[in-house]
């Protein structure tokens, strides 16, 4: 049973009719055109014996769309439960979304004015396999109840371009033309002789009211009457064949509508003729719109990206972000707040278009203090608009001012979690944000909030970089000037003390000639991991030779190779390195071999001693940082270490072996490789560098 009324019209059926007797004094005449309402007393019969009458859905929804009955076929047809007292289906649940809002609307206006609100209209509803087959709707407005009546018939849609519709039919044409939920017009001989229901509510008019050219639609880019002429001339294109166009509709309420308009060559009521088929495509032109607004999105962070990653300093990096974002975007300034390391201040960098004052008053900025703090501590966008009745607070606006906008905005940039900076736009000819466009914005806080944070570690880390190689110049500077001094005076002491002293002398010497080579080795590291090396042919025999002749006392034979190698100006340290580890570690008489074998574009250099050696097992160690003492006889130290990178550098391998295989006692070899140049390669290079 239902719990309330229910309203019927037209005749019961004979198995009802005893019912009627309750009825009588409550059956109502409508005047002719309209239908006859009939009250039903709660309790009754009326709704079971309905429900197992008819096999067409039937159901009751009132102003909210809210169904408040449903017969058995409905139930089974929508997949509908049955009626609670607490709990009601809403008619969204059984339409297509598409359907839906049109479906409202008639609801709406039928309660205010139901004669232009079609009794029959096509909608799509869902089925039990979850499909959406197209229904004929024949609906009744309930006035006593402010409800309406709905009954659903299941029809198959009616397709075809160029509809013939006899004269004998011309009535069955329109109920079918009056269900369609576009709006129809029918023009003949220049003259508008038929618009269906929907036109009429899309044009704010009542269909009923009769036709003709009085009867305008309010096109943008089209002249509705020059459009009718061009339909009705003979051997008109348009007349011929269907043709569309897209137009902008303004209703008689002054609302906008994006329509497609199309124009069908038809026979009604044996003439022929034209008929314009109106189709509301507003929803389609706003998902239109925002997918291109979210392509626009994806350009613009991308291009932002490209810009992050192409620039090698931060604040060129911010320069290249605002200038793409305020032109992308068609703002009129920007600027960016950059977090300092204590999180207290942020400096302003990278303003554009950004008035001096303000830079100069604002360019170190307390982040604590309001509106800053919202975008640095609560990580919140903060969007500043002229709205009606929402004016900006008095902080605010003297921001605006001070800047000459109308609205502006403050976005955190974020990564990690964490609030590195705040990029500001604004406009001086808009009041506000659309919601778009808010959603880019913040799209780009989160996006280059970690390349601007990369960008501020390295800058801090070359910072840092730039201070110790300053601290270790100015370090090196002294020590040289000391140990300067250290061997002048040693070298004094030697000349004027006792032999006896003599020992002492010449060990102070010793140290400070190592401390004067670690000095240079350290030089060397820096120049290796500082400056690229710039490869050049360097003639081998010549180099070996000058670096042989710095060491007069010592006994080194050299057989010439002839070779040309691919090296830079550090080469020498290679060769200095190798002769002076030997006369170090090799003890006194020490002889010192160099030699070279030319093999597949490249020569394998050896320097060999006849010095105490090193056993196998700590050969792999001898190029690590400051291997002293890896023989109780002997070792070698930083300068075989620098030696394996710069033959590293030039393409090369190094490894030490035995002099003699097999018997390390008998002295060590360091054997390592270098790319020859030759003529062709000589030529390929110089070829190279022309283009």
């Amino acid at each position: 049973m239902l719990p309330f009324t229910i309203l019927h019209y037209g005749p019961f059926p004979e198995s009802i009719a005893g019912v009627e007797s309750e009825m009588g004094e409550e059956k109502e005449k409508r005047e002719e055109g309209e239908k006859s309402f009939f009250s039903i007393p709660a309790g009754g019969m009326v709704p079971d014996a309905i429900a197992s009458l008819t096999g067409t859905p039937l159901f009751i929804i009132d102003n909210e769309g809210l169904i408040q009955y449903a017969n058995r076929a409905s139930m089974d047809s929508f997949g509908l439960k049955g009626d609670t007292s607490d709990s009601y289906a809403h008619i969204s649940e059984i339409l297509h979304e598409d359907d839906l809002i049109r479906v409202l609307q008639y609801h709406t206006r039928r309660r205010e004015k139901n004669s232009v609100v079609p009794d029959r209209y096509v909608a799509r509803m869902v089925d039990s396999d979850g499909n959406y087959p197209e229904y004929l709707l024949e609906v009744t407005y309930l006035p006593e109840r402010e409800e309406t009546l709905i009954a659903a018939m299941k029809v198959s849609g009616i397709k075809g371009a160029n509809i013939h519709s006899p004269a004998g039919e011309v009535e069955g044409y329109q109920r079918y033309l009056d269900s369609l939920p576009d709006a129809v017009i029918v023009i003949q001989d220049d003259d508008i002789t038929y618009m269906n229901s929907a036109a009429g509510l899309m044009m704010s008019s009542d269909p009923k009211q009769g036709v003709g050219t009085s009867l305008l639609l309010d096109l943008q880019d089209h002249d509705f009457n020059s459009l009718i002429e061009d339909c009705t001339k003979t051997g008109s294109k348009r007349s011929a064949s269907p043709k569309s166009f897209e137009d902008i509709l303004t209703t008689s309420d002054g609302k906008e509508k994006n329509v497609e308009i199309l124009f069908v060559p038809v026979t009604f009521g044996g003439k022929r003729g034209t008929e314009l088929i109106i189709r509301d495509i507003s929803r389609q032109k706003r998902a239109q719109e925002d997918l291109s607004a979210r392509n626009k999105q994806l350009q613009t962070i991308n291009e932002l990206v490209r810009a992050a990653n192409s620039m090698d300093t931060l604040e060129g990096m911010l320069e290249e972000m605002i200038e793409r974002v305020v032109s992308s975007m068609q703002f009129d300034f920007g600027w960016v707040y950059l977090r300092n390391p204590e999180a207290k201040y942020a400096r302003l960098i990278a303003p554009l278009g950004v008035p001096q004052p303000f830079i100069d008053r604002h360019g170190r900025q307390n982040t604590r203090d309001f509106p800053y703090n919202l975008v640095f501590f609560a990580t919140q966008p903060h969007y500043v608009e002229n709205l009606r009745g929402r004016s900006p607070g008095p902080i605010d606006t003297k921001i605006l001012e001070d800047i000459d906008a109308l609205c502006y905005a403050g976005i955190p940039l974020i990564a990690d979690s964490v609030v590195v900076g705040g990029l500001y736009v604004g406009r001086r000819d808009r009041w506000s944000f659309p919601p778009s466009e808010k959603e880019t914005l913040e799209l780009i806080g989160r996006e280059i909030g970690g390349s601007v944070l990369r960008a501020m570690l390295q800058e801090r880390l070359e910072d840092a970089y730039n201070d110790a190689s300053l601290y270790l110049d100015l370090m090196l500077h002294d020590i040289k000037n000391a140990n300067a001094a250290i061997l002048g005076y040693s070298r004094y002491l030697r000349e004027i003390y006792h032999p006896e002293g003599l020992q002492y002398a010449d060990k102070v010497l010793w140290h400070t000639h190592h401390i004067t080579d670690i000095l240079n080795n350290v030089t060397t590291i820096r120049r290796i991991t500082e400056v690229p090396g710039e490869m050049t042919p360097i003639h081998l025999d010549a180099l070996i030779g000058a670096e042989i002749s710095q060491y007069p006392d010592a006994y080194i034979s050299f057989r010439k190779t002839g070779c040309y190698v691919w090296a830079d100006s550090l080469l020498s340290d290679v060769f200095a390195n190798l002769i002076r580890n030997s006369i170090k570690y090799g003890g006194p008489g020490v002889r010192i071999w160099i030699s070279g074998e030319e093999s597949d574009h490249e020569i394998t250099i050896s320097v060999e001693d006849d010095g105490p050696g090193i056993p196998d097992e700590k050969k792999s160690r001898i190029f690590s940082y400051f291997q002293e003492n890896l023989h109780e006889s002997g070792g070698r130290g930083l300068g075989l270490h620098i030696t394996r990178l710069l033959v590293r550098r030039y393409g090369g391998k190094i490894r030490p072996e035995d002099r003699i295989n097999g018997k390390p006692e008998e002295g060590l070899a360091i054997r390592f490789t270098l790319q020859v140049y030759g003529e062709d390669e000589g030529l390929a290079q110089h070829q190279s560098s022309l283009s």
